[in-house]
């Protein structure tokens, strides 16, 4: 399947140290790129014994330092035309009807800019210290979603689950997108994150591991696994959305990514870096710059 080139963001391991996000976010704009996006934690327990940092070995302390994303995103939005999204956002850490409201108002403000990438967070400790128990991560953030498609698109929405409810209500705004900001699922490959996706979100948002996707010999087997379940179930295939999280960042690797994502037909690449100061973010935006050619 070949397909434009990709839209390119980035996705800055931006905290309260590091370069100012919107002094960022231009500097991004003005080199050509698409988007910006931000992960979430929002703290981080010490200790956290039963949850093994993805990257191996110590957890950096920067992952109690990161913006809250929606905050964050508001200022980007008011001072560029960025699209602006999370990679990801942990909703079932959020309550869902204000987390809900707070992103049709960012949609509606910004002129329907968002993107919400969302998953159930690696850290069994932090999502307990929200009052659930942590092996019911991946059902609330099902619900969660759930429950703001309806926010966003009836009238009079409500919405009962195991976890959830919100009783008939008036809930405006709404999203300026329609039907509303694309959902899409921070997950690795799998059946059962594929059927998920099929079930109630708007695509993948696949991330890396030790290899980023694009440069995974077997992602386009997994694109195609996963479109073959999306038509499956009836959906037309030219609505799901595939956003890459790449952590290449020199020219010849966003290059060789923006090639192979066009020919996989991949909608959206995200460079995603560790805040090493401003002149590494400098560099990193030259060398993003560069690839895009």
């Amino acid at each position: 399947m070949a397909s434009e080139v990709p839209k390119l963001a980035v996705r800055p391991g931006a905290t309260d140290q590091s370069m100012p996000l919107v002094e960022f976010a231009r500097a991004a704009e003005e080199r050509g790129l698409s988007g910006l996006f931000l992960n979430e934690h929002t703290h981080m327990p010490v200790p956290h014994s039963r949850s093994q940092y993805p990257g191996g070995g110590e957890t950096p302390i920067r992952y109690g330092r990161f913006w809250d994303p929606f905050v964050a995103l508001s200022f980007v939005a008011a001072t560029t035309g960025l699209e602006i999204g999370t990679a990801v956002s942990l909703v079932a850490e959020h309550d869902a009807i204000a987390l809900a409201k707070a992103v049709a108002s960012l949609d509606a403000l910004s002129g329907g800019r968002v993107v919400l990438g969302v998953g159930w967070g690696w850290n069994r400790e932090e999502f307990e210290d929200h009052g659930r128990p942590a092996n019911q991560r991946a059902q609330v953030v099902a619900e969660t979603v759930q429950l703001m498609r309806r926010f966003w698109t009836e009238e009079t929405p409500e919405f009962s689950g195991s976890h959830l409810r919100l009783s008939p209500s008036w809930a405006w705004p709404k999203p300026v997108q329609h039907p509303h900001p694309p959902v899409l699922l921070g997950a690795p490959a799998g059946e059962r994150n594929f059927a998920r996706i099929v079930d109630w979100a708007d695509g993948w948002m696949a991330s890396g591991g030790p290899v980023s996707p694009l440069l995974r010999e077997t992602f386009g087997d997994e694109l195609e696994r996963l479109r073959r379940a999306w038509e499956g179930a009836g959906k037309d295939p030219a609505v799901l959305q595939v956003t890459c999280i790449h952590s290449g960042t020199d020219r010849e690797s966003v290059r060789r990514a923006l090639e192979r994502g066009a020919g996989l037909g991949v909608d959206r690449i995200v460079l995603s870096y560790k805040d090493e100061g401003r002149d590494a973010a400098l560099r990193l935006l030259d060398e993003a710059a560069a690839g895009l050619g």
